[in-house]
């Protein structure tokens, strides 16, 4: 079926996505019929639900192999040498290795950590050796291929650091049919912690043309990394970001063994989540199922959504959060400051702290998004003051239900999320022989300050917040082929939600700024927090998968623009566009997740000079 799909459609995956499509369809045909789905506002869960199945199974589908070399051989001795067998004189053209990370807290210096100085060597009689590769440091997780064209019986390991680290190493035989049988003959460190047998324990893991579904790729060879290490127990180089979003990869890992398909899980379930997240907003916002279904619907068919959930980073955990704490600040905005009963307006505000504070915890992103939730507190206080002022008899107790929220607030928005972020640590080994302490989150969250202020780097698929606004440069995430069949990943909007985005997002800005509409209020306050420091602050190297956040809310002013054409009887204009928004997802689908297809077709979706797919 791949390759018919392939043929056909120029997406290795598409028929058999296609059927997993209609066979729900068709059991959601068939419960709409019940008479309990008779009500709307069943119809519209049950068609929420349909629609996150459908995202499930497409966001779930070639996520990543179960299958992964996870043993770890390390030197124990200065020029360590380990000698192979092959047993009889072989022909072999290529040598596959990778690595991952060692037992770092053995080394008192460094990270147990990469082929740093690794040569190979080949024999045919154990007297004449001849070298034929020298391994390179390369990626952690990530395949390295040596072409070659060989004869030999005998393969000898030489390392000359004491911090290198290798998982597994194998030789493909001419026929390309698999790898070499392979002994170990010398090894003086074969009764010790790291015998060399570790480095051939596994070859039945080992891939003959890997991909992104076999190997990390992008910023999962540092996210994994420290989710191995905390998993693990070990050390940790961590000064990037927080580790909330680490510590749930780590969890996977601790479940589901070290292996793709385990690393990415969480992310795309936080990818899902997201969908019923998004609806209840919307819900609260504009009161309408069919129009919260249009926003679910825009996230699930949104490329950077998919392609974001499918890897393993923190944007997924942090994105996740943030909706989550804005939703309970709107159900708090939305609701009456004078008639809400207190210990709900408490629980409402006190889960979007808690929100507030996880989402600080995955990543500092986190922290803008506190902006807009500070914003949208203090504009709801001001609201009930000028009710207030133009009735003082009938609000009386103004200042007395607003002193009380404001000091539980110091506790919900200050001490709770500090709180939250420091827990956060606690599975987690920063400083090597230090315990967990406030005193060392506080240096490491130090660290991770400076070394994004001072971060001086570029990069050939760096954009700006001008190109996300307008979807001008996606970020080239991986590339691959095996045999005819292309695989590539980017990561950028869906162009249908950035273009008409742009207009929608001035019109809810007018909206609110001369309408006084609070709703177009609250919208524009999400967008311009996510989307604002990275024009005002943020002046270091920044990637199209930074706009995520502000996406959400992109989405949500569409929405809100739909409403007002519908009330406008411009109602004809929706069909078409979120037929032609599905039809750019489908087309863009192998682009976005890796799933096969072909060089010239990928090249035929780079429609503008910054797009670039391979």
């Amino acid at each position: 079926m791949e390759k018919l799909s392939l043929l056909l459609f120029s997406n290795s995956e598409f028929l058999i996505l296609l059927c997993f499509t209609f066979v729900i369809l068709i059991i959601g045909y068939f419960l709409y019929q019940l008479y309990y789905f008779k009500s709307e506002k069943h119809r519209s869960i049950l068609s929420l639900v349909l629609m996150m199945l459908i995202y499930t199974v497409i966001s779930f589908w070639k996520l990543g192999s179960t299958s992964f070399p996870t043993t770890t051989w390390q030197p124990t001795a200065e020029k360590q040498q380990i000698t192979f067998d092959f047993g009889k004189s072989e022909k072999f053209d290529a040598i596959y290795t990778i690595y991952g990370e060692g037992d770092t807290n053995s080394n008192p210096s460094t990270y147990q950590i990469g082929t740093n100085n690794i040569h190979l060597y080949a024999s045919n009689d154990l007297q004449e050796w001849t070298r034929i590769a020298s391994l390179k440091q390369g990626n952690i997780y990530t395949y390295a291929i040596e072409q070659g064209n060989w004869q030999y019986r005998y393969i000898k390991l030489v390392d000359l650091s004491e911090n290198s680290s290798l998982s597994e190493i194998g030789f493909r035989n001419e026929d390309h049919t698999g790898f070499l049988p392979i002994s170990i003959l010398r090894d003086k460190q074969k009764d010790g912690l790291y015998p060399g047998s570790l480095l051939i324990d596994e070859q039945d893991k080992l891939v003959l043309t890997p991909t992104y579904y076999d190997q990390a790729y992008f910023d999962e060879i540092y996210h994994v990394r420290n989710a191995w290490e905390i998993a693990n127990g070990q050390y940790m180089y961590a000064n990037v970001h927080p580790l909330l979003g680490t510590n749930i990869i780590a969890l996977s890992i601790r479940l589901f063994g070290m292996n793709p398909f385990a690393w990415r899980l969480p992310g795309a379930i936080a990818g899902v989540l997201m969908l019923p997240v998004l609806y209840g907003i919307l819900k609260l916002l504009l009161k309408r199922d069919e129009l919260s279904l249009i926003g679910s619907f825009l996230l699930a068919a949104d490329f950077m959504h998919i392609t974001t959930s499918r890897i393993a980073t923190l944007e997924p955990f942090s994105i996740l959060f943030i909706l989550c704490s804005f939703y309970w600040m709107l159900k708090y905005c939305m609701s009456s400051f004078y008639t809400l009963p207190m210990q709900k307006g408490v629980l409402y505000l006190l889960l979007s702290g808690i929100f507030m504070g996880i989402s600080i915890s995955a990543k500092w992103t986190g922290c803008y998004a506190a902006v807009g939730l500070a914003i949208m507190l203090f504009t709801n206080w001001i609201q009930r003051y000028l009710e207030y002022k133009k009735d003082k008899k009938a609000h009386s107790q103004f200042f007395q239900i607003l002193l009380k929220t404001m000091l539980l607030c110091v506790i919900f928005f200050i001490i709770i999320p500090i709180t939250i972020y420091c827990i956060s640590y606690i599975p987690d080994q920063i400083f090597r022989n230090e315990p967990w302490s406030i005193a060392n989150v506080w240096k490491q969250a130090q660290q991770m300050y400076f070394y994004h202020v001072n971060l001086n780097a570029t990069h050939p698929y760096q954009s700006t917040w001008f190109q996300w606004v307008f979807d001008l440069r996606p970020m080239w995430y991986y590339v691959g082929t095996v045999g005819n069949v292309f695989h590539t990943i980017s990561c950028f909007s869906n162009p249908l939600l950035t273009w008409a985005g742009v207009p929608a997002i001035l019109f809810t800005t007018y909206r609110a700024l001369f309408k006084k509409d609070t709703v177009a209020w609250y919208i524009v306050v999400g967008y311009f927090s996510g989307l604002l420091p990275w024009i005002i602050y943020v002046h270091r190297i920044v990637f199209a998968y930074h706009f995520y956040p502000t996406s959400l809310f992109t989405i949500i002013a569409i929405v809100y623009c739909i409403y007002h054409l519908k009330e406008r009887k411009y109602h004809f204009i929706v069909p078409v566009y979120l037929a032609l928004y599905l039809g750019f997802f489908i087309l863009f689908l192998p682009v976005t997740t890796g799933f096969g297809t072909t060089i010239q077709f990928a090249k035929f979706l780079a429609w503008l000079p910054g797009w670039y797919f391979g």
